[in-house]
């Protein structure tokens, strides 16, 4: 029967946990950076200069295109009046470069950039940083007065009809002096802006030529009104076809009453000729009447005649002159309409000319520049930015180290988690109670497996911090031999680790005491490390023997304690003894021969040229203590995986785990 493992958890990312074991482990760092941050934020408060700032606001109502010389431009004046547009350019004109170099030049650089004589300039001066200051007094020049102002000043709007202006400096009287040249220079660069330069000069020198064209235009057309003697070419058509058609029509009823008068007057002829035939005498009487109102009616049809064909006349000539009268009045409107626009044009450039600044109908002042006030919302980012830069850097320091710079292992749920090892165990570190010695160091008369200058209990006293938890390890490997029906004497348990701090020592130790308590047979504790100058270790006054000694049968050793007793591979005359795997194999006969159930074996550290990594395989039982935030994830790995490979008997004790979080918190606690 194999022993019974719990699944490796699959788990990708960053935890929670893992995240607040690395902030609260390195929360020294994090109260550090903090603690500077805070300190820099103070130093900024106290020494930063004091700004002031003085205020003034501007309505718009609207924005006159004062362009008379561009019709176009008058056409769409009002389709240009949309709010946002016009606020937008108005906001434009009043951070515009060129208005910033006018006030500079209105107040000088000198009086702008005054030599700085606050403490936190003094102090950048006094540590050598003076270029990064701005030029100041005598070598000051009218563009760095001018950036100034650029860098100053603040020009918004909330979606209204007011634009809110503010300028900052550390002089008082300097905010609102430049304030006051700003909105007084901002009203002729507006005029500037929205009128034509020369306006004036340039319409009424267009008001002329219109005018002159218009004379020359109404000269031609009287004189051409005076040769056909027509007012208008319109009229004088339709009263010559009226006059046309009425002489026609007169003249034909003057000839039908000619024709009429000549058929009467012949007829009474033949009536006179015949009476004169019967009464044979001639009548004294001629027809003189008659003849006279033919003669009278054929004068009529003369005149009317002579007067059609003067009307025809003049309608031809009419006819031929019209093209020319009709260009000559289509060009007199026009110069009529140019003249007209240009005449209201020039009376507007003649306003613009003579508009005062300060007295603009469509922008005025609803606040003037506000006595200076002190600013300290810039001073407060910066201190408020440096203590939050403090924590935040503090906060990554941590997060950096502790997640991914660190290869080791920090918590014990890591090695599942992580690397998918199944763990055994977790032994806390408690504030020092259990500072673990290197491997194989126990000089401290009674009591073996601690340091000298470490004056604690042995790790087989009842009171030592080690045995509850060695305690637990002997109840799961007896759990482990009974399920895997390991029956056979002795059992031989080893404990290794990956670094010399680990603790297999002391574990080693308090884990044979454990054993020996049970009453379950003899439990013998070798120690494979010690060098020459402990290889007599003592407890209670007595000697651990030689490994060869102690494993001879029926041999006459004292035991350390009830049923436990120590043997060491050392010699007084050798170096730093180590069991070599020759060594231990030829000692294979001998160790099963012996009379002890229990053999723990306090094994070097795994190296690539470590015997351990031989002697593991026979052992029954194989305790690899990883010491935490110490040994290397890819480490412990590889060596987990290589020990597994030769034999399934490995478990992992994660030593020295020490828990920053607070309990409250720590949801592996």
């Amino acid at each position: 029967m194999t022993e019974i493992r719990r699944e490796p958890q699959h788990h990708s990312g960053v935890k929670l946990g893992d995240i607040l074991f690395a902030l609260f482990k390195r929360k020294r760092t994090i109260v550090g950076c903090a603690a500077v941050g805070i300190i820099a934020a103070a130093t900024v408060y106290f020494l930063y200069p004091p700004s002031y700032e003085s205020q003034a606001k501007l309505l718009v109502r609207y924005v006159l295109e004062r362009r008379g010389v561009d019709p176009i431009d008058g056409a769409n004046s009002a389709a240009a009046n949309d709010t946002d547009k016009v606020i937008g350019a108005e906001i434009e004109i009043l951070t515009s470069w060129d208005l910033a170099v006018q006030v500079a030049q209105a107040l000088g650089p000198q009086r702008l950039l005054p030599p700085p004589r606050d403490l936190f300039s003094q102090l950048v001066q006094a540590i050598g940083l003076k270029r990064l200051l701005p030029r100041s007094g005598a070598s000051a020049t009218e563009g760095d007065a001018a950036g100034s102002i650029a860098s100053g000043l603040k020009v918004t709007n909330k979606g209204s009809n007011i634009i809110l202006i503010s300028y900052k400096n550390r002089n008082p009287e300097i905010a609102t002096l430049v304030l006051q040249e700003l909105l007084s220079r901002y009203f002729v660069k507006h005029l500037e802006v929205h009128r034509s330069v020369g306006a004036f000069d340039f319409v009424a020198q267009q008001t002329d030529q219109v005018r002159a064209r218009l004379n020359q235009t109404e000269d031609a057309l009287k004189s051409l009104r005076e040769k056909t003697g027509i007012a208008s070419l319109k009229e004088g058509s339709e009263t010559l076809t009226r006059e046309v058609a009425r002489t026609q029509e007169t003249l034909n009823t003057a000839e039908a009453e000619l024709a009429e008068q000549k058929a009467v007057a012949n007829q009474i002829g033949e009536s006179k000729a015949k009476k004169w035939g019967t009464k044979g005498q001639p009548s004294e009487k001629s027809p003189l009447p008659g003849k006279a109102r033919v003669a009278g009616i054929e004068a009529k049809i003369g005149t009317l005649k002579t007067k059609l064909r003067d009307v025809q006349q003049r309608s031809k000539q009419l006819s031929e002159l019209a093209p020319q009268i009709e260009d000559l009045e289509r060009k007199k409107e026009m110069d009529a309409a140019n003249y007209k626009y240009f005449a209201a044009s020039l009376e507007k450039a003649r306003i613009d000319e003579a508009l005062d600044p300060t007295k603009m109908p469509n922008i005025s002042a609803v606040q003037r520049p506000s006595p200076p006030g002190l600013e300290t919302k810039k001073r407060d980012k910066i201190a408020m930015g440096l203590a939050g830069a403090g924590i935040a850097l503090g906060i990554a320091l941590a997060l950096l180290r502790g997640l991914v710079l660190s290869k080791t292992v920090g918590r014990p749920l890591q090695l599942e988690t992580q690397l998918d090892i199944p763990l055994m165990l977790s032994i806390p570190y408690a504030n020092g109670q259990f500072a673990l010695p290197r491997n194989g160091s126990p000089t401290n008369p009674g009591a073996l497996a601690t340091r000298r200058h470490h004056p604690k209990l042995a790790p087989w006293e009842a009171g030592h911090f080690i045995r509850p938890y060695c305690d637990a390890i002997r109840d799961r490997l007896g759990l482990y031999f009974e399920l895997n029906h390991l029956t056979h004497k002795p059992k031989l348990v080893g404990v290794a680790s990956f670094s010399e701090a680990a603790g297999t020592s002391t574990l080693a130790a308090g884990l044979a005491a454990s054993l020996s308590e049970t009453n379950d047979g003899k439990v013998l504790l070798v120690d494979v490390n010690l060098g020459p100058q402990d290889v007599h270790p003592f407890f209670k006054g007595k000697p651990a023997y030689p490994l060869n000694a102690a494993l001879k049968p029926n041999g006459a050793i004292a035991s350390a304690s009830d049923n436990l007793y120590l043997a060491t591979v050392g010699s007084p005359n050798s170096g730093p003894a180590q069991l070599g795997l020759k060594r231990f194999f030829d000692m294979m006969p001998n160790l099963k021969a012996s009379d002890f159930d229990y053999i723990i074996f306090d094994m070097p550290r795994l190296e690539q040229t470590s015997p351990t990594w031989g002697m593991a395989a026979f052992m029954d039982k194989l305790l690899l203590v990883v010491e935490a935030e110490k040994n290397n994830r890819e480490l412990i790995k590889r060596s987990y995986g290589k020990l597994l490979a030769e034999r399934n008997n490995v478990a992992v004790v994660v030593n020295k785990a020490r828990s920053y979080v607070p309990k409250w918190l720590d949801a592996e606690s």
